[in-house]
């Protein structure tokens, strides 16, 4: 019985945490400025979401982008395909993500881009694939 008490105990943490900690996570307006070292988490469609953060360094700003796609979600041969991109961004730079989908879906395309001194995250709309 105690490992059931820890257990619901460990899930209530969880779920606090989640509660508090999830929405700051999540870009409110998808175009506005990130802060250094806060990560943003942009959905990119169904299947697949990015992590993105930035870090100044004395060679300049580093912004990591992290997605995940999900292949045969919620079933038991649901796999994870984990990509990571860096980049060193001068202000006016920019960088495109964007990740494969089904024929005829409309292309997710995340758009990182520096301006001045801060670092912008966007979903921005892409091109539907041929079919």
């Amino acid at each position: 019985m105690t490992s059931l008490a820890k257990a619901a105990g460990l899930a209530g943490i969880l779920v606090f945490i989640f509660a508090t900690v999830t929405p700051d996570l999540k870009a409110a307006g998808l175009d506005d400025g990130v802060r250094e070292r806060q990560p943003v988490v942009t959905e990119l469609g169904a299947n697949a979401s990015a992590i993105t953060y930035w870090v100044s360094e004395p060679d300049g700003w580093h912004v990591v982008t992290t997605v995940d796609t999900v292949i045969g979600q919620e079933s038991d041969a649901e796999t994870h395909a984990v990509v990571r991109f860096s980049s060193m961004l001068l202000p006016g730079q920019f960088q495109l993500i964007s990740v494969p989908l089904a024929i005829g879906e409309r292309q997710q395309v995340l758009r990182i881009r520096r301006t001045g001194d801060q670092i912008e995250v966007a979903r921005v709309p892409g091109v539907a694939t041929g079919g």
